[in-house]
């Protein structure tokens, strides 16, 4: 019962209110619009006030028969006022009949492609509001489960670091060696849970830049001395050259470093044991810069590339370790929300190197223009693999 109420409310309120009332003031005034001039004026006034709240509303199927009700009225005077033809009292039937048939004919056609316009045009809207919705679900819902991941997580981590450096008493060899191996698999669920929850923020269009001054010399040394005991664990060689004349560049320091660290942490996990990874950045075209990093590792075969930004997808090889497949679809969101671009270019054997693009002066961008960017277009669907030169630094 209410859905039939609801319904009927929705036909008597909307744009089948305004074409109602249209259609019956047209009716009423029909008789008397060509008699007098200023009831001629209202009349046609009222049909493209109609036609024209109806445009505003997506109405186009509604707005298209206003205008053909106005043009067959219109038709109708004009075609009694004119003079008969005399040629052959069938002929001029018939071709008068034929005519009239074939105009009515594309009106209908015009009416029914209107209708269907009208018909995509509100299907688009509702699937763009469900995919909005489903967004916004998935991101609230991934947020939750990492919050009460992470939480007991930082407290694991917590407690075995206490108990690593000694604060509650030694720990013997066995000891040590258990919490050790704690410790290493909290922090590697804690690292994915993160993973996880930077996506969901990014799905949803919540990742907000702070642009703001960025000494890029500082930033590079300390991204490499954060994983610098990573790379001497494997026997990885990290160093880094920044041009002279970047001294500084205008991004959010935070997910800059975020970017660089997720590179370096790649080319690091996936290089062979006594190889080497090179970071250099150095001026682009003008008002942009780039970032490459270089790494002598196993590489990616040419099949995987073109997936290699989506997201829970790993080219990596099983003994290489284990991940979410979220860093570099992360990378690619954080890339595009500076303004820039990643390429990767990779030969497999041989090693593979990613560059980033980026602005030397990042805006800040609107909430609005955000959201909207990530929801029309999720991060998964936006990649490009270049092709040139392999591995030119």
């Amino acid at each position: 019962m209410e859905s039939k109420q609801s319904k009927w409310s929705q036909i008597f309120r909307g744009e089948f209110a305004i074409f109602g009332l249209a259609v019956f003031f047209l009716a009423l005034m029909h008789s008397f619009a060509f008699e007098d001039r200023l009831v001629l004026i209202l009349y046609y006034l009222a049909a493209v006030g109609s036609a024209y709240a109806l445009v505003k509303r997506h109405a186009i199927g509604l707005a298209s028969a206003i205008v053909a009700i106005v043009a067959a009225t219109m038709f109708a005077q004009l075609y009694y006022a004119a003079k008969p033809d005399t040629w052959h009292p069938v002929f001029d039937a018939a071709r008068d009949m034929l005519g009239l048939g074939a105009l009515l004919y594309l009106t209908v056609r015009v009416l029914i492609a209107s209708y269907q316009m009208q018909r995509d045009e509100k299907r688009r809207e509702l699937k763009c509001k469900i995919e909005e919705q489903l967004v916004a679900m998935r991101a609230e819902a991934l947020r939750q489960t990492s919050h009460e991941v992470r939480t007991p997580l930082s407290t694991i981590t917590a407690i075995s670091e206490t108990l690593l450096d000694g604060s509650t008493g030694e720990l013997n060899d066995d000891q040590r060696d258990f919490v050790q191996d704690i410790d290493e698999a909290a922090q590697h669920l804690l690292a994915l849970v993160n993973d996880i929850l930077d996506y969901a923020k990014a799905e949803a269009g919540m990742i907000r830049l702070s642009p703001q001054p960025v000494a890029l010399a500082e930033l590079v040394d300390q991204c490499v001395s954060m994983v610098g005991p990573r790379a001497q664990e494997a026997g990885v060689t990290v160093t880094a050259q920044v041009d002279a004349e970047l001294n500084e560049v205008i991004a959010d320091p935070l997910r800059l470093r975020q970017i660089m660290l997720n590179l370096l942490s790649n080319a690091i996990k996936y290089n062979n044991e006594g190889g080497s990874v090179i970071v250099r950045i150095r001026s682009d075209v003008a008002g942009q810069f780039r970032i490459s990093v270089r790494d002598t590792g196993r590489g990616i075969a040419p099949e995987h590339l073109k997936h290699l930004f989506e997201p829970y997808y790993q080219a990596a090889i099983a003994d290489q370790g284990i991940g979410t497949g979220l860093g570099l679809a992360i990378i690619k969101h954080l890339t595009e929300l500076h303004g820039g671009t990643i390429d990767v270019e990779s030969v497999v054997d041989t090693g593979s190197m990613f560059t980033v693009v980026l602005p030397v002066e990042t805006e800040a961008v609107e909430e609005e223009e955000t959201v909207a960017a990530a929801q029309t277009k999720p991060i998964s669907q936006r990649i490009e693999i270049p092709e040139g030169d392999l591995l030119g630094i």
